[in-house]
């Protein structure tokens, strides 16, 4: 979603003063829907929307009725994109873009690239230029909640570590997420974020030596991108919250093994994307489960202290 965030802000340009709704997984669009000034948030997941994937069958009067008022949508779709555009055009949407939500394996190229270039394609271009995800008040007032519940004071330095990703395979080693906190703590507040899943939180702890980290679990979305617009820097894996926070502008270490970091790297002002190719990387989502993941075992806790250290000051 938020390397598609320069394509939908230029599809929002060419229609500035239109009505924008979203349809989709509410909690991460209601990270993004502040920036592009939506109305409202639908979730993808309502009764009847599985008809609109499905070919010959009779629509919902309901969601027939909903989707007809628009003049333009814009798609993000893998599979079943192609059918809910058709259906769309038969409803009578005046003008329906489809574009697939990541380019082909076999071509090397920057997703928000991609994406932004379909959408030119489609005859909708505009000038891209980065600027740091704006948030909504409710999460801005979020974070500073949170940094007062935990005794934090404006001016207080922070690095934030995320260990997990949405793939264990994509995952740095728990003990070097351990020594970079231990390396940390002597000059900064440390912030450790949970995931979902608690990703490998809890053997990086046990890593740790001298780190006391403040742990940043349970949030939403929202709440989180508030907690981590304040802080100094930011260090994790190839994963959703890792984007977060470049997005957001925070000075960003992005760590990078079996991916492709030429078509997965985050975007932001301030990112930094450390990678040990090997002769085997990148690698598809198959392999990746078979291999002992050398890529990553390559790179060691200092070679990220070093990049770190002018995020840090």
């Amino acid at each position: 979603m938020l390397l598609a965030l320069p394509a939908m802000r230029i599809f929002r340009q060419a229609f500035p003063h239109s009505i924008l709704e979203f349809l989709g997984r509410p909690e991460r669009l209601a990270v993004i829907s502040h920036d592009l000034q939506a109305s409202s948030i639908h979730s993808i997941d309502q009764g009847g929307m599985a008809y609109f994937y499905l070919e010959g069958v009779t629509l919902p009067p309901g969601l027939f009725t909903f989707f007809s008022s628009f003049r333009a949508v814009l798609i993000f779709e893998k599979a079943g994109g192609e059918i809910l555009a058709d259906h769309l055009r038969k409803i009578g949407v005046s003008r329906v873009i489809f574009i697939p939500s990541f380019p082909p394996e076999d071509l090397r190229v920057p997703v928000s690239d991609y994406l932004v270039k379909f959408l030119k394609d489609a005859g909708i271009g505009g000038e891209r230029i980065f600027s740091p995800l704006r948030l909504p008040d409710k999460s801005l007032a979020a974070g500073r909640d949170f940094w007062a519940e935990h005794e934090l004071k404006e001016g207080d330095r922070i690095i934030a570590i995320h260990p997990g990703s949405g793939s264990p395979a994509k995952n740095w080693a728990p003990k070097n997420f351990a020594r970079v906190a231990d390396w940390a703590c002597e000059r900064f507040k440390v912030l450790l974020v949970v995931g979902p899943a608690e990703d490998e939180v809890e053997e990086v702890k046990r890593a740790m030596k001298k780190a006391n980290p403040i742990i940043a679990d349970h949030l939403s979305l929202v709440q989180l991108a508030g907690v981590l617009k304040s802080c100094t820097a930011y260090v994790g894996n190839d994963s959703g919250i890792t984007h977060l926070a470049a997005t957001l502008g925070v000075p960003t270490l992005a760590i990078f093994g079996p991916t492709d970091p030429v078509v997965w790297s985050p975007k932001g002002s301030q990112v930094k994307v450390i990678y040990e190719k090997k002769s085997c990387s990148p690698c598809s989502s198959e392999m990746r489960s078979q291999c002992g993941l050398q890529c990553l075992k390559g790179i060691g806790p200092d070679a990220v202290i070093e990049i770190l250290k002018p995020f840090l000051g």
